[in-house]
């Protein structure tokens, strides 16, 4: 038993250490892959490569090694390695497989032994790869091959061939190739001009080729340009142009260190420097284009340099060198079929023979060198004159051609003769079709352009009644501008001077009250127009609600009295109150637009009335009750009659400057009037004072007990709760705190709706104002998740936005209440007081609240720099935060224009979605807050 278990023991030991092997094994060969990857010295990269091809590795892993050392031996002009790489790259892929590559390995083949001078070779290899461009469906890569075989026949001086192939090449890049790709085609062109001695071609083609290499900025395709003149001026015999150019070509090779160009360069230098007796330069130009040959292992340039450098020896008197040398250029040109080095070398080796005195060797080698000039004549010869056969068979070929082309002419005319009068039939019936088809389509067209005419001209005129009420709309939207401008800043100003006096103490401490009373009239001023601006929007989207209650109507309008009494009598009129109701008349109506109706009518009379009185009287009709007020003051004509409940409208504009006003009193009251079942009507005569008539349908009520006690004002109490307000502006937040604490309340006060929803359930405070825009988590989100958390204390929302449209969506989700900013104090302690204890009696106090008001003009700097970063950053959801929290604080503290641009910027980011405003907009608003803001710090 315990041997068995040994042999297990074992077992499993083995079984674990060749898993740690092989994981060992496989981290070892991926970290070699990544060396192998970034190394560039060829033994290390060599060394790697064996490595990893002694360990086990996948084919795909295997091509990647052999494709890395192929390119990387390419680079370095390594050419017998890259050719050995590239071969193993085509064995171990295939084109199903891996098409690009294993074409790229037979391109490479090619391209390697083109530079080993190998020409026959390249083509057999090019041809290869040229066959699998056309199966990759490339047009490009087919015309780089074809030229790259035109090339090679050009360097075998097979002119024939090499036309071909170049032809060929140049019809595809015409299709498919870039600028770059016509210039090369057309210069490996021009090198044949120069092979045939048309010099002149050859160089014009040459200059058409170097102007576009220099606009594609293509350095390398000058200098072979600059080569290339300088070959045509050798063959023409400008010798100093000749060297002047291959001088250039040289210089851009030098630069780039370009082994084969440079062999070709120092060759093509050598034998110009022959040409001009510059032995010595001569010399070192062969020796360098042969030790440049030798470098990179090229047989075919250091052919040509051997040929030229026996040249050499030649003329400078080194025969046995020279021997030497043009032995070895012969064996080459035999063993690479280059006929014309052949023939050369054998009238050099004459020469040589000749030096030696060895005259009959001489003799003998000046005849083959005959012989072989007349095989290669004959050979041209033929070719000529096989062409010429061919031409003249085909001029034959034309001829018969040409008379079938004629009789079949004969044919066809006769049988055109034959149809002429059936074609002829035809047209005449087609045209008198045509002229019917014709003369229907005017008849039909002209209905049509005149029924055009007439909808074009309805339309018009449709347009143009349009125009005009869009002209008088916005006529009367500036008048409301500039009416409703004055009558803001009418009350702003007398709030900015006195504001302005209390900082500066340009007051008597006595009359501290005084002054503060004059800020808040003014500022209810300004509270009613804004008021009233609202009232009309809500009753043309048809979202004003009437809130009917009982209440004594004598009650009400003694109240309105005593409120118009002060007016009137600063002004020295007489105010006068005639009710034949009795001393009490309970009715149920919407108490406030009543009361509102009342004072509206009242301030207008006393406003145009200038001396005399004012009258308000008050009676029963058979369908409720009358009012009346009746002036002695300026009246009104016909036509100022007819426009007087109009919105923004008053008698005309001498009006609006002597007496003020925004047009929307008269026209707020008749729509108010009108909701109520009612109806305003006027009598004025111009100069004789002005009637207006109030009827209301209503119905006098039996007082109840519930009526009578709330008839009574009751002394406020104090409350007793936890209160949790959560408001995101400071300065907002210690106001609403300090009125809370002043009737008895415990307040707990945070910034954010996060927060909120912490202290609710932590600390259950009895009731909860949510303000609706906050930082972090807003009301509304805040809401959500504590009737999720099951909180079920009042919540009531806290908000500047008093749409009706916007309250009513509160109260659906569920909202107990809202309270609207500016607070107002009576519907605060109302509200609170519904759902909270109350305790003894105390007055409803007013807080100094100056403290909070410089507190928060003081923060006007940090809000400057917060809109402006945001505005930079294009943030408008930041912008609209901030925007909301200064309205909020500013409609508390009676900051009126301050208050109204931030209300313009918060309404514009809050209708982004559905009616985005340009940057530029938003930019105009976000200035004109800052404008308000840097106002009120200066």
């Amino acid at each position: 038993m315990l041997g068995q278990f040994k042999r297990l023991l074992f077992i499993c030991s083995i079984s674990v250490l060749g898993v740690f092997s092989q994981s060992g094994n496989a981290q070892q060969q991926v970290a070699l892959f990544e060396q192998f990857k970034v190394t560039d010295e060829w033994p290390e990269k060599q060394l790697l490569a064996t490595q990893l091809l002694s360990t086990q590795l996948s084919n795909q892993q295997q091509v990647a090694i052999y494709s890395g050392l192929a390119e990387r031996a390419f680079e370095l002009s390594n050419y017998p390695q890259a050719l050995h790489y590239y071969q193993l790259l085509e064995q171990h892929s295939t084109f199903e497989n891996l098409p690009e590559l294993h074409f790229r390995a037979i391109k490479m083949q090619g391209v390697v032994q083109y530079f080993q001078g190998l020409l026959q070779q390249a083509i057999i290899d090019y041809s290869r790869a040229l066959n699998l461009a056309v199966r990759l469906k490339s047009p490009l890569k087919q015309a780089n091959l074809l030229s790259n075989i035109g090339l090679a026949y050009f360097n075998m001086h097979n002119m024939e061939l090499a036309l071909e192939h170049y032809q060929q090449a140049k019809a595809l890049y015409e299709i498919d190739g870039s600028a770059q790709d016509k210039a090369d085609i057309l210069h490996n062109i021009a090198g044949i001009y120069i092979r045939l001695s048309s010099y002149d071609s050859a160089l014009e083609i040459y200059r058409e080729v170097l102007d576009v290499f220099q606009q594609l900025g293509d350095e390398e395709g000058i200098a072979r340009a600059y080569g290339n003149m300088g070959v045509a001026y050798t063959e023409s015999g400008q010798n100093q142009l000749a060297l002047h150019y291959y001088q250039l070509a040289l210089r851009y090779y030098q630069s780039v260190n370009d082994a084969y160009q440079l062999s070709v360069q120092h060759t093509n230098l050598a034998n110009i420097n022959l040409k001009i007796d510059e032995l010595d330069a001569a010399l070192y130009h062969a020796q360098a284009a042969q030790k440049y040959a030798l470098q990179i292992d090229n047989q075919s340039l250091r052919l040509a340099s051997l040929h030229v450098l026996a040249k050499v020896q030649l003329v400078m008197g080194d025969i046995d060198i020279a021997e030497q040398n043009l032995q070895q250029s012969i064996s080459l040109a035999k063993e690479y079929k280059d006929e014309l080095r052949i023939k050369d070398g054998l009238g050099i080796e004459a020469l040589l023979s000749a030096g030696a005195g060895d005259y009959k060797r001489a003799i003998h080698l000046h005849q083959q060198f005959v012989d072989y000039q007349r095989s290669i004549t004959s050979e041209e010869v033929m070719k000529a004159l096989n062409v010429f056969q061919s031409q003249f068979q085909s001029n034959q070929l034309n001829q018969e051609i040409k008379q079938l082309k004629q009789e079949r002419s004969l044919q066809e005319l006769k049988i055109e003769k034959r149809s002429q009068l059936t074609i002829l039939l035809s047209i005449v019936l087609m045209l008198v079709l045509i002229c019917a088809v014709v003369l229907y389509r005017r008849a039909i067209e002209k209905k049509a352009k005149t029924q055009l005419e007439q909808k074009v001209e309805q339309r018009t005129q449709e347009l143009q009644y349009v125009a005009q009420e869009l002209r008088a709309a916005n006529q009367v939207k500036s008048q409301f501008l500039a009416n409703i401008s004055h009558e803001i800043r009418t009350p702003l100003t007398a709030i900015l001077g006195q504001t302005d006096d209390l900082l500066h103490g340009l007051y008597q401490p006595q009359q501290l009250q005084t002054e503060l009373l004059v800020i808040k009239k003014h500022s209810d001023h300004l509270k009613d127009l804004i008021n009233d601006v609202l009232d009309i929007s809500k009753i043309e989207a048809n979202r004003l609600d009437l809130h009917v209650s009982e209440f004594d109507l004598v009650e009400l309008v003694n109240d309105v009295y005593a409120m118009s009494s002060m007016q009137a009598k600063s002004k020295g009129l007489t105010l006068l109150l005639e009710n034949h109701l009795g001393s009490s008349y309970w009715t149920k109506l919407d108490m406030i637009r009543v009361k509102q109706i009342l004072i509206n009518l009242l301030t207008n009379a006393i406003k145009f009335t200038e001396h005399g009185s004012v009258t308000l009287d008050i009676n029963h009709t058979e369908q409720g009750v009358c009012f009346k007020v009746i002036d002695t003051g300026i009246g009104m004509n016909t036509e100022q009659i007819k426009n007087i409940f109009e919105c923004f409208q008053q008698g005309d504009n001498t009006i609006t400057r002597r007496f003020g006003g925004s047009g929307l009193g008269l026209s707020l009251s008749q729509q108010l009037a009108i909701m109520m079942g009612g109806y305003i009507s006027v009598e004025s005569e111009h100069g004789n004072g002005s009637e207006f008539i109030f009827n209301v349908p209503c119905k006098e009520y039996a007082p109840t007990l519930l009526a009578t006690d709330n008839s009574k004002p009751a002394a406020t109490k104090g409350l007793v709760g936890r209160v949790l307000l959560a408001e995101d502006h400071p300065d907002n937040r210690r106001l609403i705190t300090r009125f809370l604490k002043s009737i008895g309340l415990e307040v707990i006060s945070v910034s954010n709706g996060e927060q909120a929803v912490e202290q609710c359930l932590s600390e259950f405070p009895d009731v909860v104002l949510l303000d609706i825009q906050m930082p972090v988590m807003d009301g509304l989100s805040a809401f959500e998740l504590l009737n999720k958390c099951g909180f079920n204390k009042p919540i009531f929302a806290l908000t500047a936005n008093a749409m009706s449209h916007e309250i009513d969506n509160y109260l659906a989700m569920g909202f107990t209440g809202y309270l609207s900013k500016p607070i107002e104090k009576e519907a605060f302690y109302q509200a609170l007081a519904a759902h909270l204890n109350s305790t003894s009696t105390l007055p409803l106090a007013n807080p100094d609240i100056s403290d909070l008001v410089t507190s928060f003009i003081a923060s006007f700097d940090d809000e400057i720099a917060s809109l402006t970063q945001h505005l930079a950053a294009k943030d408008y959801i930041a912008l609209q935060q901030d925007s909301h929290r200064i309205l909020g604080a500013a409609q508390i503290f009676s900051l009126t224009d301050v208050a109204n641009a931030a209300m313009c910027l918060d309404k514009s980011l809050l209708s982004q979605k559905h009616n985005p405003s340009s940057d530029a907009d938003v930019k105009e608003l976000v200035d004109d807050l800052i404008k308000q803001l840097s106002q009120q710090l200066t």
